[in-house]
Protein backbone atom coordinates (compact mmCIF):
# COMPACT_ATOMS: atom_id res chain seq x y z
CA UNK A 1 0.00 0.00 0.00
CA UNK A 2 2.83 2.40 0.87
CA UNK A 3 4.60 1.66 -2.41
CA UNK A 4 1.40 2.19 -4.39
CA UNK A 5 0.76 5.49 -2.61
CA UNK A 6 4.30 6.76 -3.20
CA UNK A 7 4.22 5.88 -6.89
CA UNK A 8 0.79 7.43 -7.36
CA UNK A 9 2.01 10.63 -5.68
CA UNK A 10 5.12 10.74 -7.87
CA UNK A 11 3.00 10.33 -11.01
CA UNK A 12 0.53 12.99 -9.85
CA UNK A 13 3.21 15.49 -8.81
CA UNK A 14 5.06 14.97 -12.09
CA UNK A 15 1.92 15.54 -14.16
CA UNK A 16 1.06 18.65 -12.12
CA UNK A 17 4.53 20.08 -12.76
CA UNK A 18 4.16 19.45 -16.49
CA UNK A 19 0.60 20.73 -16.65
CA UNK A 20 1.50 24.09 -15.11
CA UNK A 21 2.97 25.70 -18.27
CA UNK A 22 0.16 24.16 -20.34
CA UNK A 23 -2.52 25.86 -18.25
CA UNK A 24 -0.98 29.23 -17.44
CA UNK A 25 2.30 31.08 -17.54
CA UNK A 26 4.42 30.38 -14.44
CA UNK A 27 7.11 32.82 -13.38
CA UNK A 28 10.68 31.66 -13.69
CA UNK A 29 11.32 32.63 -10.07
CA UNK A 30 8.86 30.00 -8.82
CA UNK A 31 10.51 27.33 -10.95
CA UNK A 32 13.91 28.37 -9.62
CA UNK A 33 12.72 27.89 -6.05
CA UNK A 34 11.62 24.32 -6.84
CA UNK A 35 14.96 23.71 -8.57
CA UNK A 36 16.84 25.00 -5.53
CA UNK A 37 14.83 22.96 -3.03
CA UNK A 38 15.13 19.91 -5.28
CA UNK A 39 18.91 20.24 -5.39
CA UNK A 40 19.07 20.47 -1.60
CA UNK A 41 16.82 17.44 -1.15
CA UNK A 42 18.81 15.39 -3.67
CA UNK A 43 22.09 16.26 -1.95
CA UNK A 44 20.64 15.62 1.50
CA UNK A 45 19.15 12.28 0.50
CA UNK A 46 22.42 11.16 -1.09
CA UNK A 47 24.84 12.28 1.63
CA UNK A 48 22.71 11.77 4.75
CA UNK A 49 20.64 8.67 3.96
CA UNK A 50 21.76 6.65 0.95
CA UNK A 51 25.55 6.86 1.16
CA UNK A 52 25.68 5.86 4.86
CA UNK A 53 23.67 2.71 4.05
CA UNK A 54 25.99 1.89 1.15
CA UNK A 55 29.05 2.45 3.35
CA UNK A 56 27.58 0.28 6.14
CA UNK A 57 27.00 -2.63 3.75
CA UNK A 58 30.05 -2.35 1.47
CA UNK A 59 32.69 -0.69 3.63
CA UNK A 60 35.70 0.55 1.68
CA UNK A 61 34.11 -0.53 -1.61
CA UNK A 62 31.17 1.86 -1.15
CA UNK A 63 32.79 4.52 -3.30
CA UNK A 64 32.72 2.29 -6.39
CA UNK A 65 28.93 2.25 -7.03
CA UNK A 66 28.59 5.88 -5.87
CA UNK A 67 31.24 7.05 -8.32
CA UNK A 68 29.76 4.74 -10.95
CA UNK A 69 26.32 6.33 -10.59
CA UNK A 70 27.79 9.83 -10.81
CA UNK A 71 29.76 9.01 -13.96
CA UNK A 72 26.81 7.14 -15.48
CA UNK A 73 24.63 10.25 -15.33
CA UNK A 74 27.45 12.39 -16.71
CA UNK A 75 28.13 10.05 -19.65
CA UNK A 76 24.46 9.49 -20.47
CA UNK A 77 23.65 13.20 -20.43
CA UNK A 78 26.79 14.08 -22.37
CA UNK A 79 26.34 11.60 -25.20
CA UNK A 80 22.87 10.07 -25.18
CA UNK A 81 20.24 11.96 -23.17
CA UNK A 82 18.68 15.38 -23.34
CA UNK A 83 19.82 17.38 -20.36
CA UNK A 84 16.65 18.25 -18.41
CA UNK A 85 17.73 21.76 -17.53
CA UNK A 86 15.11 24.16 -16.30
CA UNK A 87 16.22 27.09 -18.46
CA UNK A 88 13.22 27.33 -20.74
CA UNK A 89 14.16 28.28 -24.28
CA UNK A 90 17.78 27.11 -23.95
CA UNK A 91 19.09 26.76 -27.51
CA UNK A 92 21.45 23.91 -26.58
CA UNK A 93 18.57 21.47 -26.38
CA UNK A 94 17.04 19.51 -29.19
CA UNK A 95 13.30 19.81 -29.39
CA UNK A 96 10.26 17.61 -29.55
CA UNK A 97 10.39 13.84 -29.57
CA UNK A 98 14.13 13.65 -28.83
CA UNK A 99 13.66 15.74 -25.68
CA UNK A 100 10.70 13.60 -24.61
CA UNK A 101 12.60 10.33 -25.10
CA UNK A 102 15.76 11.58 -23.40
CA UNK A 103 14.10 13.03 -20.30
CA UNK A 104 11.72 10.06 -20.03
CA UNK A 105 14.64 7.62 -20.04
CA UNK A 106 16.24 9.77 -17.38
CA UNK A 107 13.03 9.37 -15.39
CA UNK A 108 13.18 5.58 -15.73
CA UNK A 109 16.60 5.68 -14.06
CA UNK A 110 15.06 7.64 -11.19
CA UNK A 111 12.68 4.74 -10.80
CA UNK A 112 15.60 2.45 -9.96
CA UNK A 113 16.32 4.63 -6.93
CA UNK A 114 12.71 4.51 -5.81
CA UNK A 115 12.30 0.77 -6.39
CA UNK A 116 15.49 -0.16 -4.55
CA UNK A 117 14.64 2.10 -1.61
CA UNK A 118 11.43 0.14 -0.93
CA UNK A 119 13.59 -2.76 0.22
CA UNK A 120 15.18 -0.56 2.92
CA UNK A 121 12.39 0.85 5.05
CA UNK A 122 14.05 3.99 6.43
CA UNK A 123 15.32 5.10 2.98
CA UNK A 124 11.99 5.11 1.15
CA UNK A 125 10.63 8.47 2.48
CA UNK A 126 13.90 10.31 1.74
CA UNK A 127 14.25 8.92 -1.77
CA UNK A 128 10.58 9.61 -2.46
CA UNK A 129 10.95 13.25 -1.38
CA UNK A 130 14.07 13.72 -3.51
CA UNK A 131 12.44 12.25 -6.62
CA UNK A 132 9.08 13.99 -6.14
CA UNK A 133 10.50 17.50 -5.77
CA UNK A 134 12.96 16.96 -8.62
CA UNK A 135 10.13 15.88 -10.94
CA UNK A 136 8.33 19.23 -10.72
CA UNK A 137 10.96 21.31 -12.57
CA UNK A 138 11.85 18.40 -14.88
CA UNK A 139 8.23 18.03 -16.03
CA UNK A 140 7.87 21.82 -16.28
CA UNK A 141 10.93 21.90 -18.50
CA UNK A 142 9.69 19.09 -20.74
CA UNK A 143 6.26 20.69 -21.22
CA UNK A 144 7.88 24.03 -22.06
CA UNK A 145 10.19 22.39 -24.61
CA UNK A 146 7.24 20.62 -26.24
CA UNK A 147 5.34 23.91 -26.56
CA UNK A 148 8.40 25.63 -28.01
CA UNK A 149 8.73 22.75 -30.48
CA UNK A 150 5.23 23.47 -31.79
CA UNK A 151 3.27 20.65 -30.14
CA UNK A 152 -0.37 21.36 -29.36
CA UNK A 153 -1.30 21.67 -25.69
CA UNK A 154 -3.47 18.57 -25.96
CA UNK A 155 -0.68 16.44 -27.45
CA UNK A 156 1.84 17.83 -24.96
CA UNK A 157 -0.52 16.90 -22.11
CA UNK A 158 -0.67 13.29 -23.32
CA UNK A 159 3.12 13.17 -23.57
CA UNK A 160 3.46 14.59 -20.05
CA UNK A 161 1.04 11.90 -18.85
CA UNK A 162 3.31 9.25 -20.37
CA UNK A 163 6.36 10.89 -18.84
CA UNK A 164 4.63 10.85 -15.44
CA UNK A 165 4.44 7.06 -15.56
CA UNK A 166 8.13 6.51 -16.36
CA UNK A 167 9.45 6.66 -12.79
CA UNK A 168 6.68 4.40 -11.37
CA UNK A 169 7.35 1.86 -14.14
CA UNK A 170 11.08 1.94 -13.45
CA UNK A 171 10.40 1.64 -9.72
CA UNK A 172 8.19 -1.44 -10.06
CA UNK A 173 10.70 -3.13 -12.39
CA UNK A 174 13.59 -2.40 -10.03
CA UNK A 175 11.61 -3.53 -6.97
CA UNK A 176 10.86 -6.98 -8.39
CA UNK A 177 14.33 -7.35 -9.93
CA UNK A 178 16.02 -6.65 -6.58
CA UNK A 179 13.60 -8.73 -4.51
CA UNK A 180 15.38 -11.47 -2.56
CA UNK A 181 18.87 -10.18 -3.31
CA UNK A 182 21.51 -9.73 -0.62
CA UNK A 183 22.08 -6.55 1.37
CA UNK A 184 25.28 -5.99 -0.61
CA UNK A 185 23.38 -6.09 -3.91
CA UNK A 186 20.84 -3.60 -2.59
CA UNK A 187 23.67 -1.40 -1.34
CA UNK A 188 25.18 -1.34 -4.85
CA UNK A 189 21.82 -0.22 -6.29
CA UNK A 190 21.44 2.44 -3.58
CA UNK A 191 25.03 3.58 -4.16
CA UNK A 192 24.45 3.91 -7.89
CA UNK A 193 21.30 5.90 -7.16
CA UNK A 194 23.13 8.15 -4.68
CA UNK A 195 25.79 8.86 -7.28
CA UNK A 196 23.13 9.69 -9.87
CA UNK A 197 21.50 12.07 -7.36
CA UNK A 198 24.84 13.83 -6.94
CA UNK A 199 25.25 14.04 -10.71
CA UNK A 200 21.77 15.48 -11.26
CA UNK A 201 22.14 18.00 -8.43
CA UNK A 202 25.60 19.24 -9.40
CA UNK A 203 25.33 19.25 -13.20
CA UNK A 204 21.63 19.99 -13.81
CA UNK A 205 20.23 21.89 -10.84
CA UNK A 206 22.93 23.82 -8.98
CA UNK A 207 24.19 25.62 -12.13
CA UNK A 208 20.74 27.20 -12.43
CA UNK A 209 21.29 29.02 -9.13
CA UNK A 210 24.34 30.76 -10.56
CA UNK A 211 22.43 31.83 -13.67
CA UNK A 212 19.66 33.45 -11.63
CA UNK A 213 19.80 37.21 -12.19
CA UNK A 214 17.05 38.24 -9.74
CA UNK A 215 17.12 37.70 -6.00
CA UNK A 216 20.33 35.74 -5.58
CA UNK A 217 19.85 34.96 -1.89
CA UNK A 218 16.40 33.39 -1.92
CA UNK A 219 17.25 30.38 -4.13
CA UNK A 220 20.07 29.50 -1.74
CA UNK A 221 17.62 29.72 1.17
CA UNK A 222 15.47 27.11 -0.59
CA UNK A 223 18.59 25.02 -1.25
CA UNK A 224 19.44 24.87 2.45
CA UNK A 225 15.80 24.29 3.37
CA UNK A 226 15.90 21.23 1.12
CA UNK A 227 19.01 19.96 2.90
CA UNK A 228 17.41 20.70 6.29
CA UNK A 229 14.31 18.71 5.28
CA UNK A 230 16.56 15.68 4.78
CA UNK A 231 18.33 16.24 8.11
CA UNK A 232 15.18 16.32 10.25
CA UNK A 233 14.29 12.60 9.91
CA UNK A 234 17.72 11.70 11.33
CA UNK A 235 16.73 13.16 14.70
CA UNK A 236 13.49 11.18 14.91
CA UNK A 237 14.50 7.74 13.63
CA UNK A 238 16.20 5.52 16.19
CA UNK A 239 18.93 3.32 14.78
CA UNK A 240 18.86 5.21 11.48
CA UNK A 241 22.40 4.12 10.49
CA UNK A 242 21.31 0.47 10.54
Amino acid sequence: MTMTLYLALIAGITFAGGAAPLVRKVSRNRVTYFVSAGAGILLGAAFLHMMPFTWHALGERAGIPILGGFLLIFVLEKFFLIDPCEEVGCHIHKFGLAAFMGITFHSLLDGVAVGSSFHIQHLAPSVFAAIAVHKIPAAFCLASILLLAGYSRNRAAWMIAGFSLATPIGAVAAFFFLQGLSEQALAIAIGLSAGSFLGIATSDLLPQLHRESGNRALPFVFLFLGVLAMMLPMFFMEGHAH
